[in-house]
């Protein structure tokens, strides 16, 4: 059973009407660093109820066959096996007209490398290596997200800075060709 929720674009929100797929902090999180197991916004406020759910067992993911415009993988959460990051290139392929993002500290766990590979080159997928200072630096070719990690520059969430109203409008990080970009703390 692999576990988590998804959302569809039911309402705006900070990612705008962007569907999401949420997984346990923590539990599904084999790359956090302790920085990132210390400092999770994911264990806190609204996700703690969703974590109690999976927890529970009440979060068994489904998906539907057909996958909205844009979907955001993992505002809580991360790839912690090889057979979901698996899942994750298959309904990639089958949704060609929908833009996917991650940012995912995987990458620092061998055995999934392989497959967050994989899934990184597909045409209408995203996926950023997430890093901290703890951290050592990602694989070459890797767009990187960083939060207070002086060794990377990219560009700073603009909705995060009250730039822009939501995620969806600005497009930055699920369109191919850009950069790097960096979080503030939450």
């Amino acid at each position: 059973m692999i576990t988590g929720l998804y959302s569809p674009t039911s309402k705006k929100t900070k990612l705008g009407r962007v569907a999401t797929v949420n997984r346990p902090a923590g539990t599904t999180c084999p790359g956090a660093s302790e920085w990132c197991a210390r400092d999770c916004y994911a264990k806190h406020g609204l996700f703690r109820t969703f974590g109690h759910q999976a927890r529970e067992g009440a979060a068994t993911l489904t998906l539907p066959a057909k996958l909205p415009p844009v979907v955001r993988l993992h505002v809580s959460g991360d790839f912690d096996t090889v057979e979901y990051v698996r899942l994750w290139i298959e309904k990639v392929k089958a949704n060609p007209d929908t833009l996917f993002w991650a940012y995912t500290r995987s990458w620092n766990v061998p055995e999934l490398l392989p497959e967050l590979e994989a899934l990184r080159v597909l045409p209408n997928m995203q996926l950023f290596a997430s890093v901290d200072p703890t951290m050592p630096e990602p694989p070459k070719g890797w767009r990187i997200a960083h939060v207070a990690d002086s060794r990377f520059r990219g560009m700073e969430c603009l909705e995060q800075n009250g730039k822009m109203p939501d995620c969806e409008t600005c497009g930055y990080c699920f369109w191919k060709g850009k950069g790097n970009v960096e979080f503030n703390l939450h």
